[in-house]
């Protein structure tokens, strides 16, 4: 006689997925040998049985051979209406996600090194005909337990494809690079060496199975600074980490967690690891010799940061109130002054790439452009922000106590302003900077 499972007994289960019980482990383990033994078909998988969100659902691993072949994704086309859209389970293919879903498998998994992909996501029950093929679940379950996870083996009979709800730029890559003629048998033996963890919800309504997809798309996105940090296959990104991590003021002062290049403006931080992995790109991409290698081509940049800190009034009170827990110096404090201090912001972090660059190919030493650089007022307005009018000449006098050095910067509003970041703001920053305290060097460069 069947176990009643109380944890069942509201949830709708397809009609083409059949559940079973079993009383114990052994007779659980036991129908996977006595299927084979009787030549089945099918294929089997062990795993976890759950409610979730109302659905039972199964949890396993797969070889990822084995997932491409009991898989499809059906998608829909690009400029499909609402109707088209929703008779599909998949998006388009984006060709740009695809491509880097392809490369990262291409330099990770297809090459031996340490990879990790998500969980797929797929659905037996949507889009099935009547004389479609049932799956049997055998859950070992106890009726008086009262739980909602089980010990359970998934029965896929021949010919049954789960449908892809999440995952299908991942499956549809890993399918073309196992069967594309262009990518070597070895890459090929790489990847078929990994397996992927699994999700099937048994659901019958396509509309709840887009929902599924819809809340998979919810989590949030890691901030860019994060990725930075974590990303150290990236070269920039190690280069930027190594960086930081090598003087005491930046491992202080740099947000490795923020979303934007910019913080705001009462953080106790000064830039953002974005804002670093900025510095770095900007150096990788504009040296004169691009046959160097990331490290090469920023090599000194610790020097270089410890001499801003030595000169830069500035950069030196927060070094002085990093050593002294005490003091009364803070970022927040020190960004907010007449308007806002350049530097403390991202474009300052862009600044300072062109200065390193300006003292490689010029072969200045680094404290002689930090004494210049110090020279300089980093204050965006000639005026406390406090005492800017409100309403209709808010702008005008915004433009009135702007200093000519940063004036191009301001991005204004009716009651506010904010500060660009742009790379081409932060060229037209540096040749001002190069006009009025590198005039020899400039000079001379011209000649």
């Amino acid at each position: 006689m069947p176990i009643v499972v109380p944890a069942l007994a509201d949830i709708n289960i397809p009609p083409h997925v059949k559940v079973t019980t079993t009383d114990s482990f052994e007779s659980l383990m036991s129908e996977i040998g006595r299927r084979s033994m009787m030549g089945y078909a099918g294929e089997s998988f062990f795993g976890t049985a759950f409610v979730q969100g109302s659905r039972l659902q199964f949890t396993t691993a797969m070889p990822i051979q084995k997932m491409v072949e009991v898989s499809k994704a059906d998608r829909s086309r690009k400029k499909d209406n609402v109707r088209e859209v929703t008779e599909h389970s998949n998006r388009p293919q984006e060709s740009s996600h695809a491509k880097q879903v392809r490369n990262y498998l291409m330099n990770t998994a297809c090459t031996g090194d340490k990879f990790i992909l998500p969980a797929f996501t797929f659905n037996y029950g949507v889009g099935l005909e009547d004389d479609s093929p049932v799956a049997t679940l055998i859950l070992f379950a106890n009726g008086s337990d009262g739980t909602n996870a089980w010990p359970a083996i998934l029965l896929l009979p021949q010919g049954a494809k789960l449908d892809t709800t999440d995952g299908a730029h991942r499956r549809s890559q890993i399918d073309e690079i196992l069967t594309s003629p262009k990518v070597e048998e070895q890459a090929k033996e790489a990847l078929k060496r990994n397996a992927v963890d699994v999700k099937i919800v048994f659901e019958n309504s396509r509309s709840d199975s887009h929902q599924d997809f819809a809340d998979c798309g919810k989590a949030k996105a890691i901030p860019k600074s994060l990725v930075a940090t974590f990303d150290v296959r990236d070269l920039r990104n190690q280069r930027s980490r190594e960086l930081v991590m090598s003087l005491p003021f930046l491992s202080k002062y740099v947000d490795a967690t923020a979303s934007n290049v910019n913080l705001s403006g009462k953080s106790r931080m000064i830039w953002s690891m974005s804002a670093v992995r900025m510095f770095i790109a900007h150096i990788v991409d504009h040296h004169s010799n691009q046959d160097l290698t990331e490290a090469a081509k920023t090599a000194g940049a610790e020097d270089f940061f410890a001499a801003l800190v030595r000169h830069l009034p500035q950069l030196a009170a927060l070094e002085k109130a990093r050593k002294d827990p005490s003091s009364d110096v803070t970022t927040g404090s020190l960004r907010d002054v007449k308007g806002g201090d350049v530097a403390l912001r991202g474009i300052g972090m862009a600044i300072f790439a062109r200065a390193f660059l300006y003292c490689v190919e010029h072969n200045m030493d680094f404290e002689v452009m930090a004494a210049a650089l110090a020279r300089l007022d980093w204050h965006l307005l000639s005026c406390e922000r406090n005492e800017l009018p409100e309403g209709p000449t808010f702008g005008s006098e915004v433009i009135k106590n702007a200093q000519p050095t940063w004036a191009h910067l301001l991005v204004i509003g009716e009651s506010r302003y904010r500060v660009s970041s742009s790379s081409v703001d932060a060229d037209t920053a540096w040749d001002k900077i190069c006009s009025q305290v590198l005039p020899v060097t400039t000079s001379q460069n011209a000649a």
